[in-house]
């Protein structure tokens, strides 16, 4: 019997001047088409990695949520939570800052 392999971990790094598509389609012409643009005033620096969480958990409504850490080495510590969820339809995302 061979183990199971662990799972595999894929990152993506990016750099961008003002303006980040986090989720969504580069081309967002249509309100059927959804996306979530965060804009600054600074050029951002960002590594996107996957998590790990089990597939399985969660069913319905809850299956479509995923949390987001943001951590920035600005700050000492720094790490904010944020649940995005899609909403029903594929009306657009929301997304509600985690204590």
């Amino acid at each position: 019997m061979t183990a199971p392999k662990p799972p595999t971990t894929t990152t993506t790094a990016v750099s961008a001047p003002g303006k980040v598509l986090l989720a969504g389609g580069y081309l967002v012409l249509d309100r059927a088409h959804t996306g979530l643009v965060f804009g600054l005033s600074a050029r951002i620096h960002v590594i996107v990695q996957d998590s790990h969480t089990d597939a399985a958990e969660g069913e319905g409504r809850e299956a479509k949520k995923a949390v987001m850490v943001v951590k920035s080495p600005q700050f000492v510590d720094a790490e904010w939570r944020y649940e995005t969820s899609v909403l029903e339809g594929g009306r657009g995302m929301e997304v509600r800052q985690l204590e």
